[in-house]
């Protein structure tokens, strides 16, 4: 005869032996705390690089500086996934949707090719762009001081700022009537140029001639195509797969000196590698402070409560060898607002 009472007997010390070891510390030590995750879709390649060096890709050693000061230690209480394009805008939308699928608590990215992407793969998980163009972001917040859905960030490349940039052209090339803007058309930040810059370009006196590169490797055809414009000056748009690398800043600046044509650009380093002149903002920087808005994110705030940030801090340089050697005078109220002069 089966004794009841022997099998709830044995049921409860079964039920209590499970809920024990449930209980017990080494179970808790199999179960660790979830990390919050930051994902990142780059657009460039990785680096060993420290931040502030010269270096074709810049921007994420100085977010991962900013994170350490924050108090943030990979694997220990944040988990950082990282995705690069290595140049490659193509690449982006699959990366994109590959890190949405990590679920992440932020996605920090950099320029418009990444910021759209990031933007077209969620419309729930909070995105910080850092930076991209100032039209694009404009479109992906929806409002610079209320973001209306998950993208907020820092602005870069404004018209006003271009504008600034062809002025101090005007300034130092009097004779500048055609300039040839060298820009990637990959890069959706410069879909609406030239036509937003044509009415103030016109009131200098330019006409503005669309010269589209790549990549590094067509180059020499876009020299050739700005040869055969008839341009007299060159506007080089920052763009992280031309601008980004110091080769190409020297390849180009070292051409339009040999073809005696001034060429500026929005790229903080242009000048100081050979450019007449760049009118740029201070990248690093901005780092730093995606790093913060990333923290804000972690701790609870709303892209809704971070407001789109425009660069406040531009730093104008000017080469004076390079103007020497194209046979311009720098005017003396140039030189007296220069940051920096390049002997």
């Amino acid at each position: 005869m089966i004794d009841g009472r022997a099998i709830m007997s044995g049921v409860v010390i079964a039920v209590l032996s499970i809920l024990g070891l449930a209980l017990s510390p080494c179970a808790w030590a199999q179960q660790p705390a979830k990390l919050p995750k930051v994902a990142i879709l780059s657009p460039r390649a990785p680096t060993t690089q420290a931040c502030g060096a010269n270096m074709q890709v810049s921007y994420l050693p100085c977010f991962f500086d900013a994170m350490r000061e924050l108090g943030y230690v990979d694997g220990k209480n944040v988990s950082f996934e990282v995705r690069y394009a290595e140049e490659d805008y193509r690449r982006l939308p699959a990366l994109a949707a590959e890190l949405v699928r990590l679920r992440p608590d932020v996605i920090l990215t950099a320029g418009t090719p990444g910021a759209t992407a990031a933007a077209n793969a969620t419309t729930t998980i909070p995105i910080i762009v850092g930076p991209a163009g100032e039209e694009p972001l404009t479109r992906l917040a929806g409002n610079l001081a209320h973001p209306t859905g998950n993208v907020t960030g820092f602005t870069l490349d404004s018209v006003e700022q271009i504008l600034k940039c062809l002025q101090f052209l005007k300034e130092l090339a009097p004779r500048a009537s055609r300039v040839a803007l060298l820009l990637n058309p990959e890069n959706p930040n410069f879909r609406d140029y030239p036509g937003t810059l044509v009415p103030a370009a016109t009131q200098l006196g330019l006409t503005l001639i669309t010269i589209e590169a790549r990549s590094v490797s067509v180059l020499p055809q876009a020299f050739a195509a700005i040869a055969a414009s008839g341009a007299n000056a060159i506007y080089f748009f920052d763009d992280g797969a031309l601008t980004g690398s110091t080769s190409v800043r020297k390849q180009v600046g070292e051409w339009a000196l040999k073809q005696r044509l001034p060429v500026v650009s929005s790229n903080a380093r242009f000048a100081s590698d050979g450019g007449l002149l760049s009118f740029g903002t201070d990248l690093h920087a901005l780092q730093r402070r995606a790093a913060g808005y990333v923290d804000k994110v972690l701790k609870g705030t709303k892209p809704a409560d971070l407001p789109v940030e425009r660069p406040s801090v531009f730093k104008l340089s000017v080469n004076a060898k390079t103007a020497k050697a194209l046979g311009l005078t720098i005017p003396q109220s140039l030189l007296q607002r220069a940051d920096e002069v390049i002997q």
